[in-house]
């Protein structure tokens, strides 16, 4: 055999490495079998194996050149273990994704496909399925599901019982374990034997079973995931659904921030899925992409009263004090909305308790810090809606008083203030620093539950918890609107809709600014109103989904922070005009520390990352620091 003969029958395969932490989106091995996009390997990295999946093979004699000037030698690709159904469409929902993010392609792989996976793929031999299963005929489809729980779970059932009646399995996605458990127990009935559950807390044991399901259950099942599970090994899965679209736990929690929803739909097209995009209200960009920015006339929140107050010296208003009161003495539940630690926080007034607001829009304006003409650094007032501004030594519009200072209401504030009213026998605090997990949250709602009065005082993430709760209110309303993000509208209506859900009696929205738009829209239920003027406002600003808006972080030490932000100025001198870059004040990591964090919102095209984005990166990766570049991110 001559040397082109050998040649001949070797291949070089380009790889996707699948793990957390490896800086390479593709690698590259050689092999002595042409191997197929979406096959599952061993390869060697380092001194460790790790898993990867074929992006492209091709002869050696192709590559010959390309071998030829490459500075390094090709290792060989350990072990074959063999083509799993739907991996080539992953394959190809991993480079979308990773084109459309700039994240590493192997980042995004580890994210959604976990290394658990792999050890059962091997040992339960499920690269046989794609030869064992009957393939089903698949047709592409993207739609939404709007409703309350009710109305999406008796969806969903009728999406089952229409897809097993098809021989078609469902993957159910939700971004949390508590949701996916609570799907899954409405789910179920009916069915047991046809339903497993891959999440980071389940067993080995369970892994196992679910597996060997998996592989031997000729029959459709309902396979409920999270997003690090979003890859399942099954030739007939022809339907995903991925519930609490909005949640903003879609996204990575890594520097790179990846949204696996981009995931997620590019891998439902690629294999040619029907995809459900479910919440109780979907992100807009999401109802504009799907064609159902109109809702039924039906899905109002008739349960909601707007109850207007008065300029108040305490914590609570007034008229929030008195709604308890009323409560304790009628033997009411109550849950009490409350923002951590001020998503926006409020100044007011220390002489008379005035709330500093928007001369222009009236909402309440937050503090802020700014770089002057001159280069130093000032502080000043700002409304978050229209970006009206106020100096920093603005005087009280009621009493005339310089006496104005910043103010955080949080959960521990109004609980202060709840129990000097009824005592802390009748109060449960609900958030992050006091309730870290599912089951304490569990645990103290349980107690709740067995008196006939109390009060709940929680973050929005003691929603999915709640039960028997006849009142829900929201005494700081007007603040939820001046959150420093696109979402911010969006997020209040489907945090009203949730809560009239939620609620037995009513949602009591209190606020200062009765007759502003929103508030009255949602006074007069008047939803498809909301969504149509909000999206025909982002359409004329180009916000999504009609536009991007991309966030690029710079942490830099101070010594270097003056001729960063000059390269990065001189970077954006050539941008085209429909781009708009605006850096944001520099703020030290933490206090005391010598490293700044430098920020700039590039307002831009929905195609600048894919086209820009390369070059974008490349130049970031020059400066050597580390960044991190954020599409449409939840905060500004």
């Amino acid at each position: 055999m001559n040397d082109y003969s050998i040649v001949a029958l070797m291949y070089i395969a380009t790889v996707i490495p699948i793990g957390k932490g490896i800086p390479f989106d593709t690698l590259s091995y050689f092999s002595v079998d042409m191997l197929d996009a979406g096959t599952i390997v061993q390869v060697p990295f380092g001194k460790q194996r790790i898993n990867a999946i074929i992006c492209n093979c091709q002869s050696l004699a192709e590559a010959k050149t390309a071998i030829k000037q490459a500075s390094f030698s090709l290792k060989k690709i350990t072990l074959t273990i063999g083509h799993v159904p739907l991996f080539g469409a992953v394959m190809e929902g991993l480079q979308e994704a990773a084109a459309r993010t700039l994240s590493p392609i192997g980042s995004i792989a580890g994210a959604v496909i976990p290394n658990s996976l792999f050890e059962y793929i091997t040992g339960e031999k499920i690269v046989t399925l794609s030869e064992e299963q009957q393939a089903i005929e698949k047709k592409y489809s993207e739609e939404s599901v709007v409703g309350t729980v009710a109305d999406r779970t008796d969806y969903y059932k009728r999406l089952i019982r229409t897809g097993f009646a098809a021989k078609k399995s469902i993957l159910f996605i939700a971004p949390t374990i508590k949701h996916l458990e609570q799907w899954k127990t409405a789910l179920q009935k009916g069915i047991p034997k046809h339903v497993i559950a891959f999440h980071s807390k389940t067993s080995k044991k369970d892994l196992r079973s679910n597996f060997a399901l998996l592989k031997q259950s000729d029959r459709p099942l309902v396979i409920f995931a999270t997003p690090g599970y979003s890859v399942v090994p099954r030739q007939d899965i022809s339907i995903i659904v991925a519930e609490d679209e909005s949640s903003s736990l879609y996204k990575t929690s890594d520097r790179f921030k990846t949204d696996l929803r981009l995931f997620i739909g590019a891998f439902a097209k690629a294999a040619q899925l029907q995809l459900y995009w479910g919440d109780t209200i979907p992100r807009f960009e999401t109802l504009e992409r799907t064609g159902k920015t109109q809702l039924p006339r039906t899905f109002i929140p008739d349960k909601l009263t707007v109850v207007p107050v008065e300029q108040y010296r305490t914590v609570l208003p007034t008229e929030v004090i008195e709604i308890i009161r009323h409560a304790e003495k009628k033997k009411r539940r109550l849950y009490i909305y409350a923002n951590r630690k001020g998503v926006a926080p409020l100044s007011r007034c220390s002489d008379c308790g005035t709330i500093v607001q928007c001369e222009v829009c009236t909402l309440p304006m937050v503090l802020r810090n700014r770089r002057n003409s001159e280069g130093q650094e000032e502080r000043y007032f700002v409304c978050t809606h229209c970006a009206a501004t106020l100096p920093a030594t603005h005087t009280c519009t009621y009493c005339g008083s310089w006496n104005i200072t910043p103010v955080a209401i949080g959960t521990e504030s109004i609980r202060d203030a709840v129990t000097s009213l009824v005592g802390p026998e009748f109060v449960t605090t609900i958030d992050d620093d006091l309730t870290p997990d599912s089951s304490t949250i569990e645990q103290l709602l349980t107690a709740h539950e067995k008196q006939k009065f109390s009060i709940i005082i929680g973050t929005v993430k003691v929603l999915p918890f709640l039960k028997n709760i006849n009142y829900c209110l929201f005494p700081f309303f007007d603040r939820q609107l001046s959150t420093p993000s696109f979402y911010t509208t969006e997020n209040a209506l489907r945090l009203v809709m949730e809560a009239n859900e939620k609620s037995i009696d009513g949602v009591l929205l209190f606020t200062r600014q009765a007759e502003f738009p929103l508030i009255r829209q949602l006074e007069t239920q008047k939803i498809n109103g909301i969504i149509f003027d909000e999206l025909a406002l982002r359409k004329e600003l180009g916000y999504p989904p009609f536009g991007s808006i991309v966030k690029i972080s710079l942490t830099v030490s101070e010594g270097h922070r003056l001729s960063i932000i000059d390269k990065v100025t001189k970077y954006f001198e050539d941008a085209p005009e429909n781009i708009e870059i605006t850096m944001m004040p520099a703020r030290r990591i933490t206090a005391g520390s010598m490293k700044v964090l430098l920020t700039w919102i590039v307002k831009c095209p929905v195609t600048y990352i894919e086209e820009e984005g390369p070059a974008l990166a490349s130049f970031l990766t020059s400066l050597h620091f580390p960044y991190a570049i954020e599409e449409n991110p939840e905060r500004l």
